[in-house]
């Protein structure tokens, strides 16, 4: 299996990156191939700035479209600030999964285009599991859920760390587990 990842957290130190580090351990062992994809490393632009639909996309564009072309899933790790994904990721959506190559309109109805495509999503919020699911009715999830189903992505692994500044090392510990059995279990 090839898998795509794409990371977007801008320090290196974060509980983040541990989790990159921990699900590409089970990537490897399970013996998939891997492409990274960090945004912030990458100097990725997230910035919108043309939305014709007649207008080129750009060469940094096109080089991820066919990353995501050429694998069978996407990872995402990321964190959440305020209620959503980082801007970096947001505009990675915005400027990489475009009508044409993500989906397309059929009789004024959206049409996936990367139905062939699993993605696996592992997040990590400021904050304790319950104020997420009950208060906020768990926004930030269903957001970016939304976008992958738009464009026919079949997620088959979610995985949200929560409470993440202020919890012990033995709750870190787990969630780094789980992530890396989620890297080794796919297929």
């Amino acid at each position: 299996m090839k898998i795509v990842v794409v990371f977007a957290h801008p320090s290196a130190e974060s509980f983040n990156h541990a989790l990159l580090e921990a699900f590409l351990k089970g990537v490897k062992k399970a013996g998939h191939e891997y492409e990274l994809i960090d945004l912030y490393r990458d100097g990725f632009n997230p910035v919108l700035a043309d939305v014709s639909s007649h207008s080129e996309p750009g060469d940094d564009v096109k080089a991820y479209q066919e990353k995501i072309k050429a694998a069978d899933c996407l990872a995402f790790i990321f964190p959440i600030f305020w209620f959503r994904a980082p801007a970096m990721l947001e505009g990675f959506f915005d400027r990489v999964l475009t009508a044409g190559f993500a989906f397309k309109y059929v009789n004024s109805m959206p049409k996936g285009l990367l139905k062939a495509k699993k993605a696996v999503v592992i997040e990590t919020y400021g904050g304790p599991g319950f104020y997420y699911k009950l208060l906020m009715h768990r926004i930030p999830w269903r957001r970016f859920r939304s976008v992958l189903t738009f464009c026919d992505i079949k997620i088959v692994a979610h995985q949200p760390c929560y409470n993440v500044p202020f919890t012990k090392d033995e709750v870190r510990k787990k969630y780094l587990e789980k992530v890396r059995r989620v890297g080794e279990g796919l297929k």
